[in-house]
């Protein structure tokens, strides 16, 4: 089926076709690492399922910036544009860690996405970084603002340390136990489309877990009136890809110690995203939905 680059004026991409099907679209969008790669693995999953998606590189692509500092929102706008002009009429958009942060401000701010998954997001929206150190600044602008966010405790990360300590890729110590700042918090009850929570027990990079219930508090106190969810898993990592390859085996002891259980939740995972994105996205009545929870 093949895949096309996209360059734009502010924004980078790989389009995953499917011929003759545009009545669904997925952007899906990776983390801090930037680029495309991770990306490219998310959306080749899809279209091996038979849906269209777009890899959107939110920064350190060709026409983005270098750092996590201050990504405007409307980068994914400017994706939705083009995806509009090219005949695609449902959007979706999946994102993982960092990933997930911007797809929840993404479909906060337009109504235009009418699908959200989020793997390993976090509840509230954190500080930037620039040449692996904390910027001082927002991750993340919309309208030429900086949104608010919760600063890192720590101010200069000890990288290969805390590597060396753990024997694995663990920086959770950076990652918990932050005094979360009111309003960074995520409003996600904003949203107004169905949304698919994916989090992990054994996160080394974030609690995940805890971030979707928080997601999940939320959104029950205000009554979301759309369809919801949130699957915990018990071995998979942080790197929640379908396409996610065994080189993770190196830096992750869950996923060096229990391959195949990591195998078989990937497949869950995946086959409850296409079935997430092909019915309970499809049949949504906005006018009358009851939550499904787990």
């Amino acid at each position: 089926m093949g895949k096309n680059e996209v360059h734009e004026k502010s924004w980078d991409g790989v389009l995953y076709p499917l011929p003759g099907e545009k009545d669904k679209v997925v952007i899906t969008m990776s983390g801090s690492e930037g680029g495309l790669g991770h990306a490219e693995r998310l959306a080749h999953f899809l279209q091996d399922n038979d849906i269209p998606a777009l890899a959107l590189g939110i920064f350190k692509t060709k026409h983005s910036e270098r750092n996590l500092d201050r990504i405007p929102i409307e980068r994914i706008y400017n994706a939705i544009i083009w995806l509009r002009k090219n005949g695609y009429k449902n959007i979706a958009v999946e994102g993982v860690s960092k990933g997930a942060e911007y797809a929840l401000a993404a479909a906060i701010a337009f109504p235009e996405l009418s699908c959200v998954i989020v793997k390993t997001p976090s509840w509230f929206y954190s500080e930037g970084l620039i040449s692996n150190r904390p910027s001082s600044t927002s991750c993340w602008s919309y309208g030429g603002k900086e949104l608010p966010f919760t600063p890192y405790k720590t101010r200069k990360f000890g990288m290969a340390k805390m590597l060396w300590e753990a024997k694995e890729f663990n920086i959770l110590q950076v990652n918990t136990d932050k005094i979360v700042i009111p309003e960074s918090i995520i409003p996600v009850e904003k949203i107004e489309a169905p949304i698919l929570m994916f989090s992990t027990s054994v996160d080394t990079v974030w609690p995940s877990r805890e971030s979707c219930k928080k997601l999940e508090e939320r959104l029950r106190e205000n009554n979301f009136s759309y369809p919801y969810r949130h699957i915990c898993f018990d071995y998979m990592s942080h790197m929640m890809m379908e396409y996610c390859g065994p080189k993770i085996r190196w830096f992750i002891k869950s996923e060096r110690q229990y391959p195949e259980e990591c195998a078989k939740e990937r497949i869950e995972m995946g086959n409850i995203c296409v079935d997430w994105i092909k019915n309970v996205w499809k049949h949504v009545d906005k006018q009358e939905i009851s939550n499904q929870q787990t």
